[in-house]
């Protein structure tokens, strides 16, 4: 799936990867789509994602959207090789701005990592 993105999909700069971390999926605690009150109206998703280890570190998220379906990828930063960590878990929220391209009336499916719901444009 993440060779799928494109780079114009892309929600955030993309970093060059550490010699010694991966990219991986970052667990997603919970998300939820917000309308901001304009016009017309703006769409934004609110997401919690993880970071299970004290190894663990934010690293980016990329956003797809074909018609009805958007797609919303969030990765962590993980090290290659295994390494003592701390247990702690920590977290951290993001908001993505999904824009204000969506007709009144529709249902629009949205993903998130391995999370989906939907939401009726107003």
């Amino acid at each position: 799936m993440l060779a799928a993105l494109s780079a114009s999909a892309c929600a955030s700069a993309i970093a060059p990867s550490p010699s010694d971390r991966e990219a991986v999926l970052a667990p997603i605690e919970r998300f939820d789509v917000r309308v901001l009150e304009s016009s017309p109206p703006q769409y934004v998703l609110n997401v919690r994602a993880g970071l299970p280890s004290g190894c663990a570190a934010k690293n980016r998220h990329d956003t797809e959207r074909v018609a009805e379906a958007i797609t919303v990828t969030v990765l962590n930063w993980m090290p290659t090789e295994p390494r003592p960590c701390t247990m702690i878990y920590g977290s951290y929220e993001l908001n993505i701005n999904i824009g204000s391209d969506f007709r009144p009336g529709t249902t629009y499916s949205v993903i998130v990592n391995d999370k989906r719901t939907a939401f009726v444009a107003q």
